[in-house]
C-alpha cells in the first residue's frame, strides 16, 4: 500500500508538471521552441528566440503593417515609385461672357472638347497613409463649338456648317498630396501649366458632322475644308489650376496600378487677348464698351497610373 501511494504520487508530480507546461497551441512547449524560434502568436507571426525582445516597438509594428503588399494591392509599399501617367477626358469653358455682342461674335458658350495629358509620376510616401505625388506631363486641350449663322449653301457642297476649332499643348507640373484608405484613395493639389502653342482653325461641315472636302490637283488627293486662324487666337503662358481626385491602387501582372477620376479647374483665363471693345454709336454720342474675356478651362479625366 505504501509503495502504491508513492507511485501515485510520483505519477501525479509528472501530470502536474504537464499541465503547467507553457504550450504555444500547436502541441509545442514554448521553452524549447522558442529556442528554436518557431513560437507562434496566434497571428501567425513567430515569436524571437530566447534573448530577444518580445515585442516591436509602436513605429515597427506600424511599419511592418504597412510595409506588406495586401491581397487588394492597396498597400502604400513604403517606398518611393516612379511610374508612367495618362489622364483623358472632356474639356469645357468656365467664365464665359454672356454679353449679346461678344455672343453674336464668338458664339455661346457651347464649347466642348478633349482633355489629355501623358507623362511620369512619382509617388513618394510621406507616412504610411499620406503621398507626395507629383507628376510632369506633357498636355493637349481640344474645345471645338459651331458658329450659328455661319453656314450656308454653296454650290459645290451645298449646306454646310462651320466649326471653331482651337487646341493648345503644354507642359503641366500636378503637386498633389494623396491620402491612402483601405481600397481608395483621395488626392489635391495644384497645377503648374505652361502653354508653349496653339492651333486656330474653321473647319466647314455637311450638317451630319461629315468634314466637307475637295480634291487638289496638285496633291492628287481629297483634303478637308479648312480656314488657317492662328493669328486670331493666343493664350497666356502661365495658367495655374487647382486639381482634385478620387481612385484606387491594384496589383497587375506584378506591378502597383491607379485607376481614377480627376477634375481639373484653370485658376486664370486662358485667352491672351481677355477684352474687347465694341462702339456704341447714336446721332451725337459714341460709346465704347469693354467686355472681359476671362474664359478659363475646366476638366473631367479618367486617370491610369502605372508603377515601376
Amino acid at each position: 500500500m505504501k509503495k502504491f501511494m508513492i507511485a501515485s504520487a510520483i505519477a501525479m508530480m509528472c501530470l502536474s508538471a504537464n499541465a503547467f507546461a507553457e504550450d504555444d497551441g500547436y502541441g509545442n512547449d514554448i521553452p524549447p521552441a522558442r529556442s528554436e524560434g518557431t513560437v507562434d502568436d496566434g497571428y501567425g507571426n513567430k515569436l524571437p528566440a530566447n534573448n530577444e525582445p518580445e515585442y516591436k516597438t509602436f513605429e515597427e509594428a506600424r511599419a511592418s503593417s504597412y510595409g506588406s503588399t495586401s491581397n487588394s494591392g492597396n498597400s502604400n509599399g513604403q517606398r518611393m515609385r516612379l511610374g508612367v501617367h495618362l489622364g483623358i477626358g472632356g474639356a469645357f469653358f468656365a467664365n464665359y461672357p454672356t454679353d449679346r455682342d461678344f455672343v453674336k461674335q464668338y458664339g455661346e458658350n457651347e464649347w466642348i472638347g478633349v482633355s489629355g495629358d501623358i507623362g511620369l509620376i512619382l509617388k513618394f510616401p510621406l507616412n504610411p497613409i499620406l503621398s507626395f505625388v507629383p507628376e510632369l506631363n506633357f498636355g493637349l486641350g481640344y474645345l471645338s463649338e459651331e458658329i450659328k449663322g455661319a453656314g450656308g449653301i454653296d454650290d459645290y457642297w451645298g449646306e454646310y456648317k462651320v466649326n471653331d476649332a482651337k487646341s493648345f499643348y503644354n507642359v503641366n507640373i500636378p503637386l498633389m498630396l494623396r491620402l491612402h484608405t483601405s481600397y481608395v484613395y483621395i488626392e489635391g493639389g495644384i497645377r503648374l501649366s505652361f502653354n508653349f502653342d496653339t492651333d486656330h482653325e474653321y473647319e466647314y461641315t455637311y450638317p451630319d458632322g461629315e468634314p466637307l472636302k475637295y480634291y487638289d490637283y496638285e496633291d492628287g488627293e481629297y483634303k478637308t475644308v479648312k480656314r488657317n486662324a492662328n493669328d486670331e487666337w493666343k493664350v497666356k503662358t502661365f495658367i495655374p489650376s487647382v486639381v482634385g481626385g478620387i481612385g484606387t491602387s491594384f496589383v497587375a501582372s506584378g506591378l502597383q496600378c491607379d485607376l481614377g477620376l480627376r477634375f481639373i479647374w484653370d485658376l486664370r483665363g486662358i485667352e491672351d487677348r481677355d477684352t474687347e471693345i465694341y462702339a456704341l454709336e447714336s446721332d451725337k454720342v459714341r460709346i465704347g464698351k469693354v467686355v472681359e474675356n476671362n474664359s478659363s478651362v475646366f476638366a473631367l479625366q479618367l486617370v491610369f497610373n502605372v508603377f515601376f
